[in-house]
């Protein structure tokens, strides 16, 4: 079935949460056949295995307080005699249970993962993407994200307009919908923000005063002050985001960030309605006035829970914005049947960018590991459970693009061609193998703060993509400045204040990236989706 999706939220209730589970079900089970292990002996292993690691720790427990008697009879100098004849030996037997009773349980765990062992020999990462291909067809995942693939999201699809700050990719996950390429991110982000630092002082004085009787005293009076400075420094930050090209609405821009609206009640949001409302017509009005062409949609609800009002063209953002897509969008923002109103979009032009608060901090794709065990049962589940999760979050990640019915058409082929490329491997791809890199081959040697890496082609040759990888890190100098502040006893005081003045750093380091076939006797020094990075 290569339907589009009309509606992403019914539709998932009432088509494609029920397919992929059975679709999932349907996978591991022909894993299990091929795997050809036998689950009832696994099973009755892994009950033994239970049985005997408690038991295991019963008998630690003992003989840790029959320890803890023969110190407490020791004490007593005495009874020392019965800890010699009683006691010790008692310990004595215990050690040998315990050291038995540890061999038995490490052997039936071994037993238990060595049944397992040819299932969980078949898992690989591209089981999951696999399922979500089955279930939505017009879905395709690459094995990896191509310079061809990049080339043509830069050359027709506006895609390297996109992106504030020094940002690195962490991962990515290339694919298709309906020939419309799509990329997921993982990176970390760089941003100059500011921080305030703070110094105190304590001072005293003697002041003199009359006391209840008219005479004259003193005493000493102490005051605390407090200065600030503000002063610029780096703040990371890591992003999973889905960038999504299509040619519709190709020169308009917005954006709209998540509220969180599904949380309110319906009057709640008919009260937010109705202020919106008058907002609208306020902005309209001053659109008329100053020869703009905004122009408020009838559908108030929309305008004012989807809320992009910084959109830079009023008919492209009506074509795309058709009554069924107006509806899908309010569905998908008030229900609680996904994630509700979560999201991030931003559209520039022919890309959107869509950043889900579910997906923040996911890993983008599933590896054997989330898998693995040596309990059938457990496989079984966390292969069920795990896949399910992924699905809705990747669903969901989709859905507020699959709202809109014109992003899911078929590209228009009149697209610019993608001249060939000596080079073999996109910068992305040299970004992420370069950050599973320890950052003593990349980093300054002084950087005292996370960093940044940048790839750079250089040339292609037999096979291999020579790489120029920079990072992007500061060191650290603590500072002092001395702020005048005014005290209680009438004089300006200097107060210290320590900050941290960040010193940018670079260092460009040479690498060479291939394909793991190809690495040969190489000294590998990372490994990710099928590449390898290594020095020369």
């Amino acid at each position: 079935m290569t339907a589009v999706i009309f509606n992403p939220l019914e539709e998932f209730e009432t088509t494609h949460k029920l397919r992929h589970e059975e679709n999932t079900e349907k996978f591991f089970n022909e894993l299990v056949a091929r795997s050809g292990v036998d689950i009832e002996k696994n099973r009755e292993t892994v009950k033994l295995y239970h049985e005997s690691a408690q038991y295991l720790k019963k008998l630690k427990r003992k003989l840790f307080w029959w320890r803890f008697l023969r110190v407490i009879l020791c004490i007593t100098l005495i009874l020392i005699p019965l800890v010699i004849w009683k006691v010790t030996p008692k310990i004595k037997n215990l050690r040998q249970e315990v050291a038995d009773a540890d061999k038995r349980t490490a052997e039936l765990l071994a037993l238990a993962n060595a049944q397992m062992a040819p299932l969980n020999r078949l898992f690989t990462q591209r089981d999951a993407l696999t399922i979500i291909e089955q279930t939505i067809p017009l879905v395709s995942f690459e094995d990896r994200f191509t310079t061809q693939q990049e080339a043509n999201m830069k050359i027709n699809y506006d895609f390297a307009q996109i992106g504030e700050g020094r940002h690195s990719t962490l991962e990515v996950l290339a694919g298709h919908y309906n020939e419309n390429p799509f990329l997921f991110e993982n990176k970390v982000v760089q941003t100059m923000g500011m921080e305030t630092y703070h110094g105190y002082k304590t001072i005293s004085w003697t002041e003199t005063y009359r006391d209840s009787d008219g005479k004259l005293q003193t005493r000493t009076r102490s005051q605390t002050l407090h200065a600030t400075v503000t002063k610029p420094k780096p703040f990371y930050d890591t992003q999973v985001v889905l960038s999504y090209c299509c040619q519709g609405g190709p020169d308009l821009c917005f954006s709209r960030d998540a509220g969180g609206l599904e949380k309110k009640s319906d009057r709640e949001i008919q009260r937010l309605v109705r202020r919106g409302e008058r907002k609208m017509q306020k902005l309209t009005e001053e659109a008329v006035s100053s020869n703009d062409d905004f122009m408020s949609m009838s559908n108030t609800e929309f305008e004012v829970l989807f809320d992009a009002l910084d959109r830079t063209d009023e008919v492209q953002f009506r074509t795309l914005f058709t009554p069924l897509a107006q509806t899908n969008m309010v569905d998908l923002i008030r229900s609680q049947a996904g994630y509700g109103d979560d999201f991030h979009f931003i559209k520039t032009k022919r890309t959107n960018q869509i950043a889900t608060e579910h997906s923040q901090g996911r890993a983008i794709q599933l590896l054997p590991g989330n898998y693995v065990s040596f309990d059938y049962d457990v496989i079984r589940e966390n292969f069920l459970s795990k896949n399910k999760e992924f699905f809705k979050a990747v669903y969901f990640d989709f859905a507020p693009l699959w709202a809109i019915p014109m992003y899911q058409e078929r590209p228009v082929h009149s697209l610019q061609p993608i001249p060939d490329y000596d080079q073999l491997y996109s910068l992305k791809e040299c970004e992420m193998l370069a950050n599973a890199l320890d950052e003593s081959y990349v980093a300054h040697p002084n950087t005292k703060t996370q960093v940044i890496l940048k790839s750079a082609f250089v040339a292609s040759r037999d096979g291999v993509d020579e790489t120029d990888i920079t990072a992007y890190s500061f060191d650290i100098e603590q500072r002092t400045d001395y702020v005048s502040v005014y005290g209680g006893d009438g004089n300006h005081h200097r107060v210290a204040v320590q900050w941290d003045d960040y010193l940018p750093l670079e260092k460009s380091s040479r690498f060479y990236v291939t394909a793991d076939a190809k690495a040969e006797n190489r000294s590998v020094i990372a490994r990710r989706n099928g590449l390898c990075i290594f020095k020369d």
